[in-house]
C-alpha cells in the first residue's frame, strides 16, 4: 500500500498479522517521544526518537535488509518523506510506514497485559483501602455479636 505520494505504507491490520504469524524478518521503529512510547507501544517496537534518528538507529537496527515498519505520531505526520529518505540514505530498502500510526494501532490491537495491570487501582482513585468501600459495614454494629464481620 502506498500513500499519494508513493510512500509505502502497512496497514495496522497487515502488521498485526506479521507479528502473530512470525513472518519475514522485520523491525517497528517507533519515532515517537519516550514520553508517549513509554505511555503505550507496539510490543517489540524500538523507542528510536525522532530528534535522534540519524545518530541512533543503526545502533538498534543494525541490520540494513530485515523491513522497517516505522510508527510516527501526529506530529510527526509532515515530515513522513523526509524520514523516508534519511531511511534510504543511510542504507535501509524496505521501509514501511504504519498507515494511520499508533493511534490507528490502539483502535484496532488488544490490550496486552502490562495495559491492563498498569490501570488504577480502586485506592489510587480514591475509593478507600483494601478493595472495599468505605460505607459497606455503615449501619453495622462490629460489637453486636461478638463475630468477626467475614
Amino acid at each position: 500500500m502506498e500513500n499519494s505520494s508513493g510512500i509505502p505504507h502497512i496497514t495496522c491490520e497487515h502488521l498485526q498479522k506479521i507479528k502473530t504469524e512470525g513472518g519475514a524478518e522485520h523491525e517497528v521503529v517507533d519515532l515517537r517521544d519516550p514520553v508517549e512510547f513509554d505511555a503505550g507501544h507496539i510490543e517489540g517496537s524500538f523507542n528510536v526518537p525522532r530528534r535522534e534518528l540519524k545518530t541512533n538507529i543503526e545502533n538498534l537496527v543494525p541490520h540494513r535488509s530485515h523491513k522497517v515498519i516505522v510508527v510516527v505520531g501526529p506530529t510527526h505526520q509532515a515530515e513522513i518523506e523526509y524520514i523516508y529518505e534519511e531511511l534510504k540514505e543511510l542504507g535501509y530498502e524496505q521501509v514501511e510506514f504504519l498507515a494511520g500510526g499508533f493511534d490507528r494501532w490502539c483502535e484496532i490491537s488488544l490490550p496486552s497485559v502490562d495495559d491492563v495491570l498498569s490501570e488504577m487501582t480502586p485506592e489510587e482513585m480514591g475509593r478507600g483501602t483494601g478493595g472495599v468501600e468505605e460505607d459497606a459495614y455503615e449501619g453495622l454494629d462490629p460489637e453486636e455479636d461478638n463475630e468477626p464481620l467475614m
